[in-house]
């Protein structure tokens, strides 16, 4: 059997939602957490299409020409701020 790496972690919904969401996996028989990670898989490239929020001064030199853009596949780093307030929490992840 393969391993899973798990990590608890508290999620707040507005109460409506969280009903919807527990309706569903009832009705599914499968568990809250199961519900998520599939609602997520499904939205995935939904949700990385929200424009970011930039720092201000940074606009112009946020994105690159689209000339150079990276592959839609192509995997990102997070920046060095995310990668200082994750660091020891996800080593594996984030090394480079």
């Amino acid at each position: 059997m393969a391993s899973t790496d798990k990590q608890k972690q508290s999620l707040y919904f507005p109460e409506n939602m969280l009903r919807e969401i527990m309706d569903e996996a009832n009705r599914l028989d499968r568990s809250l957490s199961w519900m998520v990670q599939q609602a997520w898989r499904v939205a995935r490239d939904h949700v990385r299409s929200f424009p970011s929020v930039e720092p201000r001064g940074e606009a112009e030199h946020a994105r690159p020409p689209a000339h150079e853009e990276r592959d839609a596949g192509a995997e990102r780093l997070p920046s060095p701020e995310l990668r200082e307030f994750l660091k020891g929490k996800f080593e594996r992840e984030l090394a480079s």
